[in-house]
């Protein structure tokens, strides 16, 4: 027969258990959670900078355009030699922020996404070690009331062997 103490035990090992595995979960949803954010501020990251690019190329066009208008006012023929260099390395100097600031808007979003992968990687651990735990708890509540139900319940082992160490065999 079970003790109340032994009772006890078990439920609390089952409890243990269960809180284990609920805890386990929650970190994996929210883990869960952070990595769905890391990805919609990759894909933020990754929109801002071809917007920001674009307006760069944009106000990199308008630039050459007001200093080749200068120029054609000045007398200058824009066509060709500086006025054309002038131009051509606005357009440049614009077409490589733009391409700068693009680049480094997609490496944000890789650091991001991986910073998700590595959540969801987080999340799955702790729920693993959840059920980890709570198998870890059961084994130990059913030892714990096992060693209960031994001490007070001794086994006919030792009965058993007094009665066969008086006999005598012919």
């Amino acid at each position: 027969m079970c003790t109340g103490v032994e009772i006890a035990l078990v439920a609390s090992s089952v409890l243990a258990a269960g809180g284990a595995v609920v805890q386990g979960q929650q970190q994996q949803k929210m883990a869960n959670y952070q990595a769905a954010q890391a990805e919609a501020d990759a894909d933020a990251a990754k929109t801002a900078a071809k917007v920001q690019g674009e307006k760069i190329r944009k106000a990199g066009q308008h630039q050459a355009a007001q200093a080749n208008a200068a120029l054609a006012a000045s007398g200058v023929e824009t066509g060709a030699g500086t006025a054309l260099r002038i131009t051509s390395g606005i357009t440049g100097d614009a077409e490589e922020d733009a391409y700068t600031t693009i680049v480094n808007g997609m490496n944000t979003s890789a650091r991001y996404r991986a910073q998700a992968q590595a959540d969801r990687i987080s999340g799955s651990n702790a729920a693993s070690a959840g059920y980890i735990n709570a198998g870890s708890a059961l084994l130990q509540g059913g030892a714990m009331a096992y060693s209960g139900w031994k001490k007070a319940n001794p086994t006919t082992d030792t009965a058993s062997s007094n009665l066969f160490a008086n006999m005598e065999i012919r």
